[in-house]
């Protein structure tokens, strides 16, 4: 089961990001436009926000269980359809709960405390996701290798049947937000589940590079994580301003998003020599063989000036194209710019490995 597991691991903490981190673009939208105040009280925006997270949640646990059990067939690695998708579920859930609870948070101090949610939404919210994900999902996996087969059945089968089946019964004329959330979020959240799987593949092509260098496996997490949190600034940030009407969509770039841009090359500077520092440290610390400080800081650097100009480049142009065709870029963008960080990242890396006889 553990190698099966291993092929749901990636696109489940990447999902719990992309879901929860474009709830915290949207609660930070609606903060700056005057649409809610920062307080738990429930009102309509709050609850379709809710539930639609947790919509989302249900129909891409299904689908990643679902998907992860088709390519550990075809690898024969084993595993049932039914263990991955009741893991993914129960995974789902627990993490879901989480996941709201500190996301609402998050964006709600960051506002109080004078702070813009758009820059901290992002990178803490994905980092909890990375967090909460794996233990829960470890954790679901003990009762459900316990369950015997009769059993498990009918819990999968009644899992999948009320996931399916609620949302359509909340989902009403009157549930404005809620719809628009789940029709423009679930394509897009289930095409970044296919990526997500398949994203570990540049990498394995190297494996054995990296297995002679296991110092460079330490840089990957941190690397791509980091990647994905200054997306997701740029996203959150992008949105809000097409919302409050201070970027026009119709022209070219302009001076403030040049500053958005230069702004996050000169961060990117400073995030990725931090990830350089901490992974060599960390692989000294632990006794394991790495490159040269100096090689691994050129290598995190470069490879994530790379990055940074790709990732600055597809955030801006699908936060525009989305707004044009009326789709909130709170939605989509941030889903879109981590599913391709996790492809692109890892061409960056290892590229730039490559290109300088590293690997």
């Amino acid at each position: 089961m553990l190698p099966a597991l291993l092929i749901l691991i990636p696109p489940t903490i990447g999902m719990r990001g992309n879901i929860f981190a474009s709830l915290g673009s949207r609660l930070g939208t609606y903060l700056h436009t005057g649409e809610i105040e920062p307080s738990f009280r429930i009102n309509p925006i709050l609850s379709q926000n809710i539930s639609s997270s947790l919509a989302l949640t249900g129909f891409t646990s299904i689908f990643l269980g679902f998907l992860s059990a088709i390519v550990a067939n075809i690898m024969g690695m084993p595993a049932t359809f039914q263990d991955l998708i009741l893991i993914s579920i129960i995974a789902g859930v627990l993490s879901a709960i989480v996941m709201l609870l500190l996301t609402f948070l998050v964006a709600f101090l960051s506002f109080k405390r004078g702070w813009d949610p758009d820059n901290t939404s992002a990178p803490i919210v994905t980092l909890i996701g990375d967090m909460v994900t794996l233990p829960f999902m470890f954790l679901s996996m003990l009762p459900v290798m316990s369950m015997r087969g009769f059993a498990k059945d009918i819990l999968v089968a009644v899992s999948v049947i009320l996931i399916l089946i609620l949302p359509l019964i909340y989902s009403d004329k009157n549930k404005r937000i809620y719809s628009k959330i789940i029709k423009e979020s679930l394509p897009i959240l289930l095409l970044c589940g296919m990526l997500g799987v398949l994203s570990g593949s540049t990498l394995t092509s190297r494996i054995e590079d990296f297995i002679a260098i296991p110092g460079l496996l330490i840089l990957i997490p941190p690397f791509l994580e980091d990647g994905g949190a200054l997306g997701g600034i740029l996203a959150s940030k992008l949105s809000s301003m097409l919302h409050l009407g201070s970027l026009d969509c119709e022209k070219p770039f302009s001076r403030d998003v040049g500053k958005l841009f230069a702004l996050s090359h000169l961060l990117s500077i400073f995030v990725f020599s931090m990830v350089a520092i901490f992974g060599y440290i960390s692989a000294h610390f632990l006794n394991i063989q790495t490159l040269p400080f100096t090689d691994i800081l050129i290598v995190s650097i470069l490879a994530g000036e790379i990055l940074t100009l790709i990732v600055n480049l597809v955030t801006y142009y699908t936060a525009i194209l989305s707004f044009k065709r009326g789709i909130d870029p709170d939605n989509v963008t941030i889903p879109i710019i981590t599913s391709v960080i996790d492809l692109v990242g890892s061409v960056c890396l290892v590229g730039v490995l490559v290109m300088l006889g590293m690997i």
